[in-house]
């Protein structure tokens, strides 16, 4: 490449680098704004709670006599207590 084209080349990828971010910067500047700030904060998570066993731990697991005798009820199990946290999917950056 001759002197003159290397040259016209850099001032080329200068000029348009620089008018990308000219360009980038005003279309930010005149994006639309939150109205308040509590647009930002996210809200608390809602929080779904199950029911509660009398007892705390684990549960008895049945043995296989249970099953085989004839005319017994199955034993009904009771769930634990579960938390369920729906994380919202929102970042925080600026």
């Amino acid at each position: 490449m001759h002197k003159i084209s290397k040259t016209i080349m850099h001032v080329w990828i200068s000029a348009v680098s620089l008018g990308g971010f000219v360009f980038s910067w005003v279309l930010l500047a005149h994006s639309p704004k939150p109205s308040t700030l509590s647009a930002l904060v996210a809200p608390t998570p809602q929080i779904v709670q199950a029911s509660v066993p009398a007892q705390p731990g684990l549960e008895p697991i049945p043995s296989l006599n249970d099953y085989l005798q004839p005319g017994s009820s199955q034993t009904q199990t009771q769930r634990k207590s579960t938390i369920t946290v729906q994380p919202l999917l929102r970042t925080r950056g600026s």
